[in-house]
């Protein structure tokens, strides 16, 4: 298994000076957090200043985009190319909860982004969630049913892997993101986090047999500094999708620095 991923969405926030305040903060001290993939998705107008102003990156530092257009180029206004990117964007979310929510994406229209960046040497963060809290410890059974039906998470992964060769496997994340912890403070506990993901890794193992352990599980939700060790300490969670906290440096650094340590028990961070 690789490292563990940190992935910061800035989402439609910053003005461009504070976007490229905060990328100098955090790439002062990713060099110091070892053992862990950190992937900034500034707003995509962003993305060139912010590169440029950082002048070198570590190998350990990469750049995403918040959302992918699956056509090479074309009329579709206000969209954004992989094209536009190339050599520039390692990843892309693909599917966030607000993405379908808000313009009514589809997994079909997941499915057709997810091949289209694995196509174009980009590496798809794919996001699934629910509605509403699953129950599984009193109806696990009924709920696995649930999560299988039409708009379920396991019917969301289906789709959106449909088509995928077992050699790409390794280039796609999941993110396990319940839609009722996006952008609150109420975010999943570790335990309820690693049951959802333990079944998404056991569904993925049925659909893929032995390539499904190339697919690393991410959890995202009102991820922050108190709550990051509970996540990180369960084993079936790779890595971590972090919205609104990744606005602040030090809360995000802090959120890497600890899950180095947990993943990897790495104890060097320097706060500059």
């Amino acid at each position: 298994m690789e490292y563990p991923i940190v992935v910061a969405n800035w989402k439609m926030n910053l003005t461009l000076s504070e976007a490229l305040i905060l990328s100098g903060q955090i790439f002062r001290n990713v060099e110091n957090i070892k053992h862990v993939d950190i992937v900034l998705c500034p707003p995509a107008v962003f993305l060139y200043p912010v590169i440029d102003g950082l002048r070198t990156k570590t190998k350990n530092l990469y750049f995403g985009l918040q959302n992918a257009m699956s056509e090479k180029e074309g009329e579709f206004t206000g969209e954004t190319s992989l094209n536009m990117v190339k050599n520039v964007c390692d990843f892309a979310i693909v599917g966030h909860s607000e993405r379908r929510r808000l313009f009514l994406e589809t997994d079909e229209m997941v499915n057709k982004k997810v091949k289209f960046c694995l196509q174009n040497s980009v590496k798809p963060i794919v996001c699934i969630g629910e509605q509403e809290r699953f129950h599984l410890e009193d109806h696990f059974d009924k709920e696995i049913e649930r999560m299988k039906k039409q708009g379920g998470i396991l019917t969301q992964i289906d789709t959106a892997l449909e088509g995928v060769s077992e050699k790409d496997l390794s280039k796609i994340c999941i993110t396990y993101e319940p839609i009722w912890a996006v952008g609150t403070d109420n975010a999943a506990s570790g335990v309820y986090a690693a049951a959802i993901s333990y079944i998404i890794k056991n569904h993925l193992k049925e659909k893929f047999s032995d390539h499904a352990s190339d697919i690393r599980v991410l959890y995202g939700g009102s991820v922050n500094s108190q709550n990051v060790r509970e996540f990180m300490m369960q084993p079936n969670i790779d890595g971590l999708l972090v919205g609104r906290a990744s606005l602040n440096f030090k809360e995000f650094c802090e959120i890497c620095q600890i899950a180095s340590q947990v993943k990897s028990g790495n104890t060097s961070f320097k706060d500059n």
